[in-house]
């Protein structure tokens, strides 16, 4: 595919800027309701797009895009957050709380954070869908703080999220070892530090990424009970009754657009990934990855003591209730 020559890029720029300076002017006056935001918590590559945009079938919805990316959205930045900012249950950040609720209530607003809602979507929306790909570690005080309706947790099987980064390539000017500066509230992610000192290859990096962005909710006494949990491998295979657990949560039905859409592939999906057909999707990082690199993520992965994938592509239990086709 050939670059976008100049004038594409200075378009795209000038339509990038008209897009931020509208969004800014029309922050803090929008009809959404804080209360009826929805909050979608997931990993990187873990398929939260694509659950964004079977979310966003709500009628009269629009979504804030990765309010914890430090660079491109810098006011969480400024108040110390770091890219995985973990905030005990109980503990004070008024700073923190200040934010989300500005968040919440459609104050927050810039062209990143609209990437996937035009200006009209945003004026006529009485209620915002906030996708976090870096949020794992607020869920439960954020579930505590707010009144929402109940969030959801999105987990992909680390080998499949492994693989997708490593093609779409972004993971790779990271050092293996990963070092968080000092910030507040780190010690959970210290704690940590000794597996991610042990990594020696790009897998077994991601793999700790993953596993300490998952332990503490997989092992929480409220997980599944004050957010609604899911699994990504079941939303394929078990679409209806996956979404039908999630839409109850929220006293819905599943919007009909909903279901039509769950067999589409996702906007950031990488060409080549084989999405009409389920089984095939869910075990492409079988042939991207090699028998050394599956059982070094793994082993990583139940270092941390997470046992809810092995090498097969469905968890080791089930998020998604009922009688499933086998």
């Amino acid at each position: 595919m050939a670059s976008p020559s100049l004038l594409d890029r200075a378009r795209t720029r000038f339509t990038n800027a008209l897009k931020d300076l509208g969004a800014r002017r029309i922050a803090g006056h929008l009809q959404v309701d804080p209360a009826k935001a929805i909050l979608i918590f997931g990993a990187p590559r873990g398929g939260s797009t694509w659950l964004e945009e079977l979310v966003r079938t709500i009628p009269s919805t629009a979504t804030i895009w990765e309010p914890l990316d430090l660079e491109n959205n810098p006011p969480f930045a400024r108040i110390g957050f770091w890219w995985r900012q973990h905030i005990p249950e109980g503990e004070q950040w008024p700073e923190a709380e200040a934010l989300f609720q500005d968040l919440l209530a459609g104050r927050m607003l810039s062209n990143y954070l609209t990437r996937t809602s035009t200006l009209g979507q945003l004026r006529a929306a009485d209620r915002l869908v906030v996708k976090f790909i870096r949020g794992n570690l607020l869920l439960p005080w954020m579930a505590q703080r707010f009144p929402l309706p109940k969030p959801v947790l999105l987990i992909r099987h680390p080998c499949a999220v492994i693989s997708s980064q490593k093609k779409r390539g972004t993971w790779d000017k990271f050092p293996v070892v990963i070092e968080p500066p000092p910030h507040r509230f780190d010690a959970r992610y210290l704690s940590y530090q000794p597996y991610f000192n042990a990594a020696t290859t790009f897998e077994e990096r991601q793999a700790a990424s993953w596993a300490a962005d998952h332990k503490y909710l997989l092992e929480h006494p409220l997980n599944d009970v004050a957010w609604t949990t899911i699994t990504y491998e079941e939303l394929v295979v078990y679409p209806e009754a996956t979404l039908r657990k999630l839409f109850s949560g929220w006293g819905m039905e599943i919007p009909a657009k909903a279901l039509d859409l769950v067999r589409k592939p996702s906007s950031t999906v990488v060409e080549g990934s084989r999405v009409h057909d389920p089984h095939a999707q869910l075990s492409l990082w079988q042939s991207r990855m090699t028998p050394d690199e599956i059982q070094r993520a793994l082993a990583m992965v139940h270092r941390f003591g997470i046992d809810l994938y092995d090498e097969g592509v469905m968890p080791t239990r089930s998020f998604t209730p009922g009688d499933l086709p086998s």
